[in-house]
């Protein structure tokens, strides 16, 4: 009897050869086609696959086959190390299903992260922050109406790049949707970080009166709070 692991690996390449067929049907199949594309104040270039709306029209229903085969094979080329490799099928994934999420915000930090960590010294490690981010931003492009598309670029420029004030404005365009309590508290370390110790005082305040029963954020909150008030008091800010 054929084993069970080898039997679903055996169905998985079955069912990506179908799918490799549908998509080998596209006439004129190019290895990669730029495109622009406005997405916030970025005009940014990325590599898409060909043959978008043909495509679009032929694979139809087997979207959501295509799409677990992908992330299967996304699983095995992570528990490889096989890092490069994952990025086009992150890029495949986002196209079939835009308002998919977690393509978005695991190919954005895939790059930001591991790709740039795996880069070493290598004088354009940065390019992979920089791709990271025009990556968000396309997907931001399609998912505008939600918090955790903003909440990931404002990490981003918060944390890997230390730009302050884009963290900022991007933690704020997730705190106008639904949102849990830490992206206020985000803003507020933000201000802390750049430096401007009234703006985080005044932040604190906020995220005081914004989620009044949780008990965990009031207790954060209270106590960073106090810190900025002594900062101010002793440079003379507050009395």
């Amino acid at each position: 009897m054929m084993d069970s692991s080898l039997s679903r690996r055996l169905r998985r390449y079955l069912l990506a050869g179908a799918i490799l067929l549908l998509l080998g049907s596209i006439p004129l199949i190019q290895q990669s086609i730029n495109y622009s594309r406005v997405t916030g104040d970025l005009v940014e270039e990325l590599v898409v696959m060909p043959g978008e709306f043909v495509t679009n029209f032929i694979i139809g229903g087997f979207r959501g086959i295509a799409v677990d085969i992908m992330w299967i094979e996304i699983d095995e080329l992570w528990h490889h190390g096989k890092w490069f490799e994952i990025i086009p099928f992150l890029r495949a994934i986002t196209w079939l299903q835009p308002h998919f999420i977690e393509p978005w915000a695991l190919g954005a930090w895939h790059m930001a992260y591991n790709l740039y960590a795996y880069a070493g010294d290598a004088p354009d490690r940065d390019k992979y922050i920089t791709q990271g981010i025009r990556f968000l931003k396309e997907g931001l492009s399609k998912n505008r109406n939600g918090y955790r598309m903003w909440f990931e670029l404002g990490w981003i420029y918060y944390h890997k790049l230390k730009h302050y004030d884009d963290a900022i404005r991007y933690f704020r365009g997730a705190m106008r949707f639904e949102h849990p309590s830490y992206i206020d508290r985000m803003v507020a370390h933000a201000y802390r970080k750049k430096g401007d110790i009234e703006s985080e005082y005044r932040q604190w305040q906020r995220c005081v009166a914004a989620f009044p029963e949780d008990d965990y954020h009031q207790n954060i909150t209270l106590r960073h709070m106090e810190a900025a008030r002594d900062k101010l008091i002793e440079a003379g800010l507050l009395k």
